[in-house]
């Protein structure tokens, strides 16, 4: 009821709020990235067509700066200790991460970085890749090159996994054409950990110990809207490298996201199923009629798993047992780029921001027309 309902901690002065990120600007796209938002404390940090950062207040939506530009959207890196991290890509060879001092928008320092593989951050900096990929490089706050690690002559890309960097490399000569190997990165040292399977998917950790989705099979299929089915969850423990298999009650399909000890798959058509990141049982399944989903976003406040779509409709489930609680209608005019962009959903405090072609729009915890 009503009454029982939590009461919404939001950004002060928050009511909700629609806002355009784009910006007329000439340019062949060097990228195909998409856009979308970051937050810290009460402020988004947001890429867009036409330009490659714009810091939005989370409570009104208004844009407090904007800087670079940019043919294509591209979501930022990160947000963390005042500093925002986003991509510039001045020509098609050259990549670089560029730190921006997150209250004027103001270059900080920039690093060169590998053109294929993106930066991540961990608990004590940024892990990247170098250009020449012959070494992982993390830098810290100032931009001081922190430590580097060897990179060997395979495929590897940079990794965090609950906040601990690793470097997830293949023998193939495309990704996911051999078997992962997952290393932990040191100053220095890249130590094996363990050898998972083909196309095998990381999802982050649970109690510090990385967990990924087996493939049911690794064959290359190419069929329109083909999805790889998932029939288990592979735990590893770092201090040994034992893998602890995890099976699923049946194969699932969908884009996988971990949170909070919960993966939920979430299936093109519109399909939800949550599973126990711990044990693997189905903990609930929901068919909704709302295509093209989000990743989740999930309220411990009000028990919700939140998703918004390509349309900008906005979804709320039941965290505890996948029913529907409330839905909004599809945006008027989401912009330009709902095909070309997915859609993405996060919280601001218990404030709901997400972004739908060009258009970012915040929205009420308790759904549509009700009070916060």
């Amino acid at each position: 009821t009503p009454e029982s309902a939590p009461k919404a901690s939001l950004p002060d002065g928050w009511r909700p709020w629609r806002t355009e990120l784009r910006d007329d600007v000439n340019g062949v796209p060097l990228d195909y990235d998409s856009p979308g938002c970051v937050a810290e404390d009460s402020a988004l940090f947001c890429g867009g067509t036409g330009f490659t950062v714009a810091k939005v207040d989370a409570a009104s939506g208004r844009t407090l700066w904007r800087t670079g530009t940019r043919p294509q959207g591209a979501q930022p890196i990160g947000v963390r200790h005042g500093l925002v991290y986003v991509y510039e890509d001045p020509d098609d060879a050259t990549r670089r991460v560029v730190a921006l001092d997150a209250a004027t928008g103001h270059r900080r320092w920039q690093r060169g970085i590998n053109k294929a593989e993106d930066a991540v951050l961990y608990d004590g900096g940024l892990l990247t890749l170098s250009p020449d990929n012959a070494s992982f490089v993390a830098y810290g706050p100032s931009g001081r090159e922190l430590w580097r690690a060897p990179s060997p002559d395979e495929i590897c890309t940079p990794s965090v996994l609950g906040g601990v960097p690793y470097a997830m490399c293949s023998k193939g000569t495309e990704p996911g054409q051999a078997p992962v190997e997952l290393m932990r990165l040191r100053p220095g040292s890249l130590t094996a950990t363990a050898t998972l399977p083909e196309k095998a998917e990381a999802l982050g950790a649970v109690g510090g110990q990385p967990l990924f989705l087996a493939p049911q099979t690794a064959k290359d299929v190419y069929e329109a809207g083909y999805e790889r089915p998932y029939n288990a969850l592979l735990r590893v423990v770092p201090e040994t490298g034992q893998i602890k298999r995890i099976p699923l009650a049946h194969p699932l399909t969908g884009v996988a996201t971990l949170v909070d000890r919960v993966v939920y798959f979430v299936r093109s058509d519109g399909s939800v199923t949550a599973v126990s990141a711990v044990s693997g049982r189905q903990l609930w399944r929901k068919v909704t009629d709302v295509e093209s989903l989000s990743a989740p976003a999930v309220s411990a406040t009000y028990k919700r798993v939140y998703f918004a779509n390509r349309f900008g409709r906005l979804l709320a489930l039941d965290s505890r047992t996948g029913a529907e609680v409330w839905r909004t209608s599809a945006l008027d005019d989401p912009g330009d780029k709902t095909q070309a962009y997915p859609p993405r959903v996060l919280l601001v405090k218990d404030a709901i921001v997400a972004t739908a072609g060009n258009t970012a729009f915040s929205r009420s915890p308790s759904g549509p027309n009700r009070p916060s």
